[in-house]
């Protein structure tokens, strides 16, 4: 008879930084700015492969195409039937333009485990300095693109990325700290597409008492998805975000107060952009802009709208039941 042992397990403790939970000093928001400002980033002749795109395509389509396509099966040669339409190998070729928003699944951090915060996320750019962190949880709340119309990314290009430290913005009477992030890709023939992120970074816990944001348009198209864990786990790795409130419960729940792990900001920026990409075809756009108005959780339906505002201006927004939790302009 076999006797089974006791094991102890103890697990790594990946984060080499600790959280500081009272409010930073006068000296100590001048270093960490002067560290921020003073840190940047690069990718030297990296290429855009049309890969990545294709994990992003089927991520979205899976969820937004109800007929829910073979995509593995359209790539079989010794089938008879292919589904041209969903094979990715035509959709994404050399050559070809890269979709609006699809930057998001290209040039991400590179951080080792011991360089990210105990919450999984990158502290590259955060207010973290001397192995302290000087906040409690942080929220990706807005954000835009800009175009190059006349250098677009092409799938193939070598590019040159760098990321910057654009603004900080602290509030000392919560403690609550704002920092703008500026993603620059260049190809051969200069400057193609420009990205501000903003991140904000909080002493507080989650609590569900923000504003109910109505909306009264009428779009003129929609669509409700519900993404699941596994979409939120298949972005996080596309994005290499490892923010642990976007797929693990128990860290959402216990840690952050959230009701559910969080649907990350690039998923719902490529959800609603590729909803409106699959209705104007070979539309270039000129920009984007976009704020998430309050967190939206898996296993939860969203609607995804959009109206045609004008002749260069498109509405585009998610809903979570009746209130507006994401909110963007595009402008063409």
């Amino acid at each position: 008879m076999a006797i089974l042992k006791k094991v102890n397990i103890t697990l790594r403790y990946f984060s080499g930084f600790k959280k500081v939970l009272t409010k930073p000093t006068e000296e100590e928001i001048s270093n960490f700015k002067s560290k921020l400002f003073a840190s940047s980033w690069k990718l030297n002749d990296d290429l855009i492969s049309t890969y990545p795109a294709k994990q992003l395509y089927i991520t979205l389509e899976s969820i937004l195409d109800k007929s829910e396509p073979k995509f593995m099966e359209s790539l079989d040669y010794n089938k008879i039937a292919l589904n041209e339409t969903k094979n990715v190998n035509l959709l994404f070729k050399i050559g070809d333009k890269l979709p609006i928003g699809y930057t998001l699944a290209y040039c991400n951090p590179l951080s080792n485990e011991s360089e990210l915060s105990s919450d999984g996320y990158d502290n590259y750019h955060a207010p973290a300095i001397d192995g302290k962190e000087y906040f409690k949880r942080r929220m990706w709340v807005s954000g835009s693109f800009n175009y190059n119309k006349e250098n677009p990314l092409k799938f193939g290009s070598v590019i040159k990325f760098t990321e910057t430290v654009d603004r900080i913005k602290v509030l000392p009477r919560n403690g609550v700290i704002f920092a703008d992030y500026r993603r620059e890709f260049n190809n051969e023939l200069g400057i193609s597409v420009i990205e501000y992120r903003r991140l904000c970074y909080l002493n507080s816990d989650y609590e569900n008492n923000e504003k109910i944001n109505i909306s009264s348009i009428i779009p003129d198209n929609s669509i409700t998805v519900n993404p699941s864990i596994i979409t939120s786990f298949r972005m996080s790795a596309l994005t290499f975000n490892s923010h642990q409130i976007h797929y693990n419960p128990d860290y959402s729940r216990n840690i952050e107060k959230y009701p559910n792990p969080v649907i990350e900001a690039p998923l719902l920026i490529s959800m609603a952009l590729q909803f409106w990409t699959n209705s104007n075809l070979n539309v270039t756009i000129l920009s984007f802009k976009y704020k998430i108005m309050s967190p939206c959780f898996i296993n939860e339906p969203l609607t995804i709208n959009y109206k045609i505002q004008d002749d260069n201006i498109i509405k585009l927004w998610i809903m979570n039941k009746l209130t507006v939790c994401f909110d963007s302009t595009i402008q063409i």
